[in-house]
């Protein structure tokens, strides 16, 4: 890389070749020829003084002496920091020019555009796992289990248990559970009655019921000859006969004894939870239960095991490629199809930004002022003629070289004059 030239010297080499060549020419001044060089190379040592009094002046005092109106940025910092400031509010970077450009971007498009050609990359993936860790763990489990066991209490405060009772009634009888519940107690019935031990149960029973008996005349010779005729496996055998009979009676669906039950158990069910004391004994239940169960730490269970559950699942591959990255490209894909809605996003976003600029347009100046703050005056200085010290000291090298030609002109003009 080409170094920079040192300017600073070369204009210092100037100015002492202005000296130099007046010093020179003083001894010969009566040569005509040397009196015209004499008049450039003065010119020249004025103007190449007079450039490096102004360029001095601008950071400090020529000499070190306090001459008025030198050092004048050191002197007016303040100024010249509100004025560059206001010159970088006002005119470079004013708000209007932001908004316009903001205007020129069309954010949500180059947004769209951007999302969907980078949302498969790896670093895209990886920032959706990262930011869904993040914040599945950033969730207060422990704020979250008050305000659910609040909620559940206020849930089951107000859960109506008679009418839970009465609408599972209905659903039962909708979809005749009655009828089943009669057809199981008929089926072990009938179990029961062709049991061999049942029928001798039943015959000892009958038997010694007619055994007791005790009635005079005619009725009791009947009584005595019946029993004497009927051995209890006879009795036994025929009441289950007689109840078999029985049984497949009442399993006929429009047996009128079936549907007397069938209504008599809807009328008992009805009444029963229509009884003040019967709801009474189901909210006394139901808080029974309710205080059975430690809620708190119920929930907090949960929801630790629902935040595993879901991490688990935010580390698998089907979540961001299977679940998220499909769901932003739909997105994506009918937010472009629709101009309508991408303008009225677009003009959302370009309202919100104009606010934010508006708000935050000051902390600009503010920036660098702060900056600038930073920097005792030598240190702003240094880096000023670091980046245009150069072209100052051109300035210098001008000024000579321009006193020079201006000089040897004045001279032939009084020259010729003469």
């Amino acid at each position: 890389m080409k170094s920079k030239p040192n300017t600073r010297h070369i204009a210092a080499i100037s100015l002492v070749a202005m000296a130099a060549g007046f010093c020179i020419c003083l001894p010969f001044d009566a040569v005509p020829w040397v009196r015209f060089l004499r008049s450039g190379f003065e010119a020249g040592l004025v103007g190449g003084l007079a450039d490096w009094f102004a360029v001095t002046a601008l950071f400090r005092h020529p000499l070190g002496i306090p001459i008025p109106h030198t050092a004048i940025l050191p002197n007016n910092r303040a100024r010249v920091t509100k004025a560059l400031v206001s010159t970088v509010e006002n005119d470079l970077l004013s708000k209007t020019s932001i908004r316009d450009k903001m205007k020129q971007l069309a954010v949500t498009s180059r947004l769209l555009d951007g999302v969907e050609a980078n949302v498969r990359t790896p670093e895209a993936v990886r920032a959706i796992v990262g930011i869904s860790d993040f914040a599945v763990r950033s969730v207060p489990l422990e704020k979250l289990v008050p305000v659910l066991e609040r909620e559940i209490g206020r849930r089951i405060d107000s859960f109506d248990t008679a009418g839970a009772a009465a609408r599972l009634a209905e659903y039962g009888f909708a979809n005749e559970w009655d009828k089943k519940a009669l057809d199981f107690v008929l089926d072990f019935a009938e179990e029961y009655v062709n049991r061999e031990s049942t029928v001798r149960q039943l015959g000892a029973m009958a038997s010694d019921a007619i055994g007791r008996i005790q009635t005079n005349g005619l009725m009791q010779f009947a009584l005595n000859a019946f029993a004497g005729f009927m051995s209890e496996e006879r009795l036994g055998e025929t009441i289950r006969q007689l109840l078999q009979s029985q049984i497949r009676e009442l399993r006929d669906e429009n047996n009128p004894t079936r549907i007397g039950i069938s209504n008599t158990m809807r009328e008992k069910l009805d009444a029963a939870l229509a009884d003040p004391e019967t709801k009474k004994s189901l909210e006394r239940w139901k808080t029974e239960l309710a205080s059975r169960f430690d809620v708190a730490a119920g929930v907090h269970r949960f929801l630790e095991q629902t935040r595993e559950r879901v991490l688990d699942y935010i580390h698998t591959d089907a979540y961001p490629n299977g679940l998220i990255i499909p769901l932003l490209e739909q997105a994506i894909g009918r937010l472009k199809a629709d101009p309508d809605r991408t303008e009225r996003v677009e003009a959302f976003v370009q309202d919100k930004l104009a606010g934010w600029i508006e708000n935050n347009h000051h902390k600009i100046g503010k920036l660098i002022e702060e900056n600038i703050a930073k920097y005792d005056n030598e240190t702003l200085i240094a880096m000023l003629e670091e980046k245009i010290g150069s072209d100052l000291q051109w300035i210098r090298v001008n000024g000579a070289i321009c006193g020079f030609c201006i000089g040897l002109v004045l001279a032939a003009v009084h020259l010729i004059v003469s």
